[in-house]
Parts: C-alpha cells; sequence; structure tokens
C-alpha cells in the first residue's frame, strides 16, 4: 500500500507539472508573441494547441497499455513530454513554438492511465479521496504557476520556464519509475478493429456520454478563465503580474477548499447530495461572476465560489463514470479523456473568437462561462436520476 501512494503521489506531481507548463507560460505568452511579432489570438492558440496534443494520442494511449502494460506506457510518456519541453526553449518562429507545444501536449495522455492505475487498486471511499485530493491540488496549477511564470517572466525571459519544468519532469520520471506498480498485459497484437470497436462501444453508452459532457461543460469555465486571464487583465485592463497573480490565486483557491473538505465528508454523505451540492456552488458563482462583471474583483470571488462548486462535485461524477465493469479502464479513461480534451479546445477556440471580437471584455468571458455553466448544471441533474440511490462501495 505504501508503495501505491508514493506512485500516486508522484502522479500527482506529474501531473501537476504538465497542466504547470501550460499555467506557468501563460502570463509569459504575452512576452512570447511580442518576441513573435503576432497577435493576442496565439495567447489562447497555445492552450488549445497543448490539449489538442493531449487529444491526438489518448486512444493509442489506451489500447497500448492494455497490450504492453500501464507502467510501460506511462514512463515513455513521461520521457517524450521532457523532450519537447526542452525542444521549445530553441524556437525561432510561432510556429515551431505551435508545434512543440502540440507535442508536449501529448504528456496529458498518460495521467488517464495512472488514473486508471488508481481506480484498479482502491475502492469507492479510497479513490474519491484519493482522487478529489489529487484533482484538486493540481488544478492549483493555475495559482502556483501563473505565480512563479510571473516571477520568472519578470526578471528572466520565457525560455526558462520551460527549463524549470524541464528539470521537475526529471524528477518525476525518477519517481514514477521506482513507484508505478506494474499491471496485466496482453500477450495478443493490437487488433485494430477490435480496438475500435469497443471506443464504438464506449461511445455508445448514453450514461458514459452524458457523465463526459457534465465534467466537460462543469470544466469549461475555469478553463476559458486560464485562457483569457492574460487577455483580460494584462492587455485588456493593463494590469500588473502581481494583480494578474492575485486574482489567479483567488479565483481557484475554492479548490483548495474543496479538496480538504473532501477527505472530512467522502463516505459521509451520498454521493448524488455532494454532486448536487457542488453543481449548485458552480452555478451560483457563475451567476454572480456575469452579474458584477464590470468589477473584477467581484468577478474572482464569484469564480472562487465556481471552483469550489467543481471542485466538490467533479472527484465524485469521475468515480462514477470509472466505475464500470464492462469496459477495460485503459481504454474508458482514454476516451474520457479524449473527448474531454477534444470538446474543451472546441470551448476555448469558440470563447477566444467571441473574446477577441469583444476585444476581450470581462462582460463576453463571464456570459461564455455562465452558459457553459447553466448547461453543466441541467445535464448534472439528468445523469444524477440514475444514481439518486447510488451508495459507497
Amino acid at each position: 500500500m505504501r508503495q501505491l501512494y508514493l506512485f500516486a503521489l508522484f502522479l500527482v506531481l506529474y501531473e501537476f507539472t504538465v497542466y504547470s507548463a501550460n499555467d506557468m507560460i501563460m502570463p509569459g505568452m504575452i512576452q512570447v508573441v511580442n518576441d513573435f511579432k503576432v497577435g493576442q489570438n496565439y495567447v489562447a492558440l497555445s492552450l488549445s494547441f497543448y490539449i489538442l496534443g493531449n487529444c491526438a494520442l489518448l486512444l493509442f494511449t489506451g489500447c497500448l497499455a492494455e497490450r504492453y502494460g500501464k507502467r510501460k506506457i506511462m514512463l515513455i510518456g513521461n520521457l517524450l513530454f521532457l523532450l519537447f519541453t526542452v525542444v521549445i526553449v530553441f524556437s525561432q518562429t510561432i510556429n515551431q513554438f505551435m508545434l512543440w507545444r502540440f507535442l508536449e501536449g501529448g504528456g496529458l495522455a498518460i495521467i488517464a492511465i495512472g488514473y486508471a492505475l488508481l481506480h484498479e487498486n482502491f475502492n469507492d471511499r479510497q479513490a474519491v479521496k484519493l482522487i478529489s485530493l489529487m484533482a484538486n491540488v493540481t488544478l492549483l496549477a493555475p495559482l502556483a504557476g501563473p505565480a512563479i511564470g510571473s516571477v520568472i517572466v519578470s526578471y528572466l525571459s520565457w525560455h526558462y520556464v520551460f527549463i524549470i519544468l524541464a528539470i521537475i519532469g526529471t524528477i518525476n520520471l525518477i519517481g514514477l519509475y521506482k513507484y508505478t506498480p506494474s499491471s496485466a498485459k496482453s500477450l495478443a497484437r493490437i487488433d485494430i478493429k477490435q480496438t475500435l470497436k469497443q471506443y464504438g462501444q464506449i461511445v455508445r453508452s448514453e450514461k458514459f456520454l452524458l457523465g463526459i459532457l457534465c465534467v466537460v461543460f462543469a470544466t469549461l469555465p475555469i478553463m476559458f478563465w486560464i485562457s483569457q486571464a492574460p487577455n483580460i487583465i494584462l492587455y485588456k485592463l493593463q494590469q500588473s503580474y502581481t494583480h494578474y497573480v492575485i486574482y489567479q490565486i483567488m479565483s481557484i483557491s475554492g479548490l483548495i477548499i474543496a479538496s480538504i473538505l473532501m477527505q472530512f465528508i467522502a463516505g459521509k454523505y451520498r454521493i448524488y447530495s455532494l454532486i448536487k451540492t457542488g453543481s449548485l456552488l458552480m452555478l451560483f458563482g457563475l451567476l454572480m461572476s456575469a452579474i458584477s462583471s464590470n468589477y473584477i474583483a467581484v468577478v474572482v470571488v464569484g469564480l472562487l465560489i465556481y471552483s469550489l462548486g467543481i471542485g466538490i462535485a467533479n472527484g465524485c461524477i469521475m468515480r462514477l463514470l470509472m466505475s464500470s465493469k464492462t469496459f477495460p479502464l485503459s481504454m474508458l479513461a482514454a476516451m474520457l479523456g479524449f473527448i474531454q480534451s477534444l470538446l474543451l479546445v472546441v470551448g476555448i477556440t469558440v470563447t477566444n473568437k467571441i473574446c477577441s471580437h469583444f476585444d476581450f471584455t470581462t462582460l463576453s468571458f463571464t456570459l461564455c462561462a455562465l452558459v457553459c455553466g447553466g448547461i453543466a448544471y441541467l445535464m448534472i441533474r439528468n445523469y444524477l436520476a440514475t444514481y439518486r440511490e447510488r451508495d459507497w462501495e
């Protein structure tokens, strides 16, 4: 059991690192677009390319993990993330930068394999507590990442963001090499036709798709904020890096509260009740931000309440999604991540177009976030209808 918890520790450190690969560079993206003499739209595009890299590899990691074992695929993925993180430093054009960002984003794909390993080795209570803590700790990347990135780009260049990430990634690789547990693997060759058939069966599960859509629409507002915060705070409002960091810390600090809270309430209250409460908090926070869009400080407080809500609800929804006994967990996790990443990119791209059209006003962002939050709330209510009596296992 000690090895499993150490594996979870290095997995969450790795997850924190790959998310920080985006969050640390976001305050530096103003510097990047100025260096390469391109428009502000590339700020959000860098996030889209990063997520697309994850999307491109996810479906392959599922079947490869089943064939060769989850441990081997995780270590290879970590190594490739390190390689492209270093290569970004030598970018000479914005096109090179975006290409390496796309390839670096592939490092996100192996996180799904790590979570599949955790679900295989823990029961409901252990999994929800651990995964809630891990998911929310890794979402602290938007807190620590911008702060660290702002300090780096204030005194050095954006290149040093990736140098530091490469150092942390090396530590991750050593830890995962030592503590990642082995898992069953198939001796048969990968049957592409059979693999596609299994993915097709997963996609045709209406309950599974609805659960993914709940997670996606609940997560979209926080992704909108991460992608648009540099444009809103640094470009539109002309505020300092200090303000940017403070607003980021405030807006996502609800995740810290949620991760601590879940350690005490998981198992004591029904999963249904936790998700319902979380979704209500999420909707209230986004509504508060939209109504007060002229006051950035109030917008940020609304985002704090929203982040508390998703911090409570998301871990429970993910557990319900990953409780299927019908499909291999690696493939289930890969399909979940693939659909989630693809829809996040679409959402970020559409929001970037809308915010760009309105010159990155706070109102344009908060309305986009509220629409997605409202859709998420309605979908979660529908999804929960079949889990009203679901007890902890």
